[in-house]
């Protein structure tokens, strides 16, 4: 079986679906991974076979745009909107629209590429990210199953579709008309690692996974292998969510690495060389750690504090860590309502922290909270057994050799 992913142009959306590709490869399927001139490199350093496709994307510049502003700077949004989209008023529809159409022009720029690649070499069933939307434009034209992929966010948030609701934008269809092509709505299959308690119960052709962390290539710091005298707390933000929201996400990372330091644990910075040049003078007891794959750090962490990216997020689950989630956006938020609904951790949004007129002091007592309160370790706990109870990567690879 042949096998053609195709991922929007940014590492934390291939990311999800690297041990999926690996799998199918490892069960002795052909597999190409095709992306932007900006993603190859991550794809390669992946170890698996790379497709050119498209342009060059800005992804700061088109999601600065002036319809895009509001997806940068909110607080809460309705609990469960993607699940009940009529909770939310008519400027979210909007913006999520217009985040949607910002999608199919990155989809347009891929497709001519990636269609002639297909026509070549004939893929048996086209797994595209879920806001890849050059993906199932592909598996019309080339009439073969399509599988859409989460990045482990909870719910099914379409932006393709007019506010989330049962008709689709034009700029969907556009891309459909463009090869005279049927318009596919909906996917064969969906394949979601998100766990069950994160998530808004079942759907139709959604086919559960268990989430196995790729955090990119890297080395394990030797230091790193020994246990910590200390309880071991992680402090890092998503390198795309600090190129995204600039200065006020550097200071608000290093608030809360100084409210971190001044508590008795051991404080890992994960980061990367760019945002610690950035973070200027920190306190001199934490660690420093540039470049390190998440998974080979949090299993001996007590907890973590970050931005409620799904990567990190759904890392720190599998290992059982408490987390404390400092959000910005509406699905980072999401991610981190979720994932305090389990009683796994706790969430605020930067708005609410910022409003206390004493950030580092907040943080610093939420940290001390979670690493004092039994509750939240024996409920990550109870999060970690059932992301391990889920369907392998090598168990779904059996669910798309059904569908090809």
């Amino acid at each position: 079986m042949r096998l053609l992913f195709t991922a929007f142009p940014s590492p934390s959306h291939l990311f999800p679906m690297v041990p999926l590709a690996w799998a199918a490869r490892a069960a002795g399927h052909e597999v190409r991974v095709a992306g932007a001139p900006s993603l190859v490199d991550a794809i390669t350093a992946s170890g698996l076979p790379a497709v050119r496709v498209g342009v060059e994307v800005d992804l700061t510049g088109t999601s600065r745009t002036s319809s895009l502003s509001g997806w940068h700077d909110h607080d809460r949004w309705p609990a469960g909107w993607p699940v009940a989209p009529d909770l939310l008023d008519d400027q979210r529809k909007s913006l999520l629209e217009a985040l949607g159409q910002r999608q199919f022009a990155i989809a347009a720029g891929m497709l001519d590429d990636l269609v002639e690649f297909g026509r070549s070499w004939r893929p048996d069933l086209v797994v595209h990210d879920a806001v890849s939307y050059a993906g199932p434009v592909a598996a019309s034209v080339l009439g073969v199953p399509g599988v859409s992929h989460l990045w482990g966010s909870p719910g099914l948030q379409r932006l393709e579709m007019k506010g989330l609701g049962p008709e689709p934008q034009d700029g969907f269809v556009a891309l459909f008309d463009r090869y005279r092509a049927a318009v596919r709505t909906w996917p064969d299959a969906w394949v979601d690692p998100c766990p069950p308690s994160m998530g808004f119960g079942p759907g139709p052709d959604v086919h559960p996974m268990q989430y196995v962390p790729y955090n990119g290539p890297g080395l394990t710091p030797g230091r790193l292998l020994d246990p910590p005298s200390r309880p071991r707390v992680c402090v890092t933000w998503g390198a795309t969510t600090a190129k995204l929201l600039g200065a006020d996400m550097t200071e608000l990372l290093r608030q809360a690495v100084e409210a971190v330091a001044a508590l008795p644990v051991e404080v890992v910075l994960a980061t990367t060389a760019d945002q610690r040049e950035l973070l200027g003078d920190l306190p001199p007891s934490v660690r420093t750690e540039i470049s390190v794959p998440l998974h080979t750090l949090l299993p001996d962490c007590a907890a973590v504090v970050h931005h409620g990216g799904a990567g990190t997020t759904l890392t720190a689950a599998r290992y059982g860590v408490p987390q404390l989630t400092i959000t910005r956006r509406p699905e980072p938020t999401l991610n981190g309502e979720r994932q305090a609904f389990t009683g796994a951790g706790i969430h605020l949004t930067y708005g609410e922290v910022s409003r206390t007129g004493r950030p580092v002091e907040t943080v610093r007592e939420q940290m001390a909270r979670l690493l004092e309160d039994r509750s939240y370790r024996d409920a990550a706990e109870r999060l970690s057994a059932e992301i391990f109870a889920q369907p392998s990567p090598a168990d779904v690879v059996g669910v798309m050799e059904k569908l090809a």
